[in-house]
C-alpha cells in the first residue's frame, strides 16, 4: 500500500481533480489543507523537496517521494512511472 499525501488549498481546481483522482481510484490519502499558512508551505515544500520552483499546489507526496501537481501525476500515471496495484 502506497502512502499519498497532498497538499491542498480550498480554492484550487487541480487540489480537487487530484483528490478525485485518488478517490476514484479507491487510494486511501491524507489531505493536509495549506489556507492558513500558503506562502510558508510553499517555501517549506520548495525547500523539502529541493523544487526548482516555488512550490504550486497541490504537492503530491507518494511513498515521501515528490511526485509534483496533478498534471505530474496524471503525467506519471498515464506513462506508467507510478502504479498503484
Amino acid at each position: 500500500m502506497k502512502k499519498v499525501e497532498i497538499y491542498t488549498l480550498s480554492y484550487c481546481p487541480f487540489c480537487q481533480k487530484a483528490k478525485m483522482f485518488f478517490n476514484e481510484h479507491n487510494l486511501d490519502f491524507k489531505e493536509i489543507p495549506c489556507d492558513d499558512d500558503e506562502e510558508e508551505k510553499r517555501e517549506e515544500l520548495t525547500k523539502k523537496f529541493n523544487l526548482k520552483t516555488l512550490a504550486t499546489f497541490p504537492q503530491i507526496i507518494i511513498n515521501d517521494k515528490n511526485i509534483g501537481g496533478y498534471s505530474d501525476l496524471i503525467e506519471k500515471y498515464n506513462s506508467k512511472q507510478i502504479s498503484f496495484d
